[in-house]
């Protein structure tokens, strides 16, 4: 029954979903899909994973969750906001299998000027999950790509359009340098698991895929301008709900 109530993209004509993480995520949150509607104009869907389906406000799984705030991910360990029987299961966007989502799907031209949005809850199935590495080699191959490789690359123009559009308009970009960590196991651990001792360390280098990913996250969370004024889309976001 709630499917029969959601926009249902599972077997869309045209819509590859795919997510690009890092190596090893569990916790998928987010898939994006580029279809082409007509010569120069396409639709870009940002789905996003629909915790709020199970937990109810008010609820002690949200209280704690409000109290939490985020979830804090450490050097070889993290501290999870929501329980991880929804946030790396139920609701994380794995490949091959249902899941509910929060989807935006904005139709621009080729120039990544927007000309609609549309918000909806959202039933989707995911057809593969990227890492960055793999998602940067992608972007980065010459020649005729497959259509997925395709779909990529012309986010990634899109993104950059977006992004040399924001600066333009006085974005404020702020960077900081993320450090990777290389471990070894130790066998004894502790009361607490299997520990780590660090053995070397590298910086993390921002690539476009991470670039592409960050654009179309800030394009869904802030909409945009030419297309409704904000309390228009803020009536169009309730009403989805």
């Amino acid at each position: 029954r709630e499917i029969a109530r959601r926009l249902d993209l599972r077997d869309a004509a045209g819509v590859d979903i795919f997510s690009i993480d890092p190596p090893g995520c569990v916790d998928i949150d987010d898939a994006l899909h580029l279809r082409t509607l007509s010569p120069g104009v396409f639709e870009v869907g940002v789905h996003i994973a629909d915790a709020s389906h199970f937990i109810r406000p008010g609820s002690a799984l949200d209280r704690e969750a409000a109290s939490r705030g985020e979830t804090f991910y450490l050097v070889n360990t993290r501290a999870n906001m929501i329980p991880p029987r929804l946030s790396e299961d139920l609701c994380s966007l794995h490949p091959h299998v249902d899941r509910l989502a929060f989807s935006a799907l904005f139709t621009m031209d080729e120039r990544a000027n927007l000309l609609s949005t549309t918000f909806a809850k959202s039933v989707i199935r995911s057809a593969g999950a990227l890492s960055y590495a793999d998602a940067q080699e992608r972007l980065e191959r010459e020649g005729c790509p497959e259509p997925r490789t395709a779909a990529l690359q012309t986010l990634g123009r899109l993104a950059v359009l977006l992004k040399g559009r924001r600066a333009a308009n006085g974005a404020l970009f702020l960077a900081s340098s993320e450090v990777k960590f290389e471990l070894a196991p130790i066998e004894e651990g502790d009361a607490s698991g299997p520990m780590s001792l660090p053995t070397g360390m590298a910086l993390r280098k921002q690539q476009a895929a991470h670039s592409l990913i960050e654009e179309f996250m800030v394009l869904c969370s802030c909409g945009h301008p030419a297309v409704a004024p904000a309390p228009a889309l803020l009536l169009t976001l309730i009403g989805a709900c």
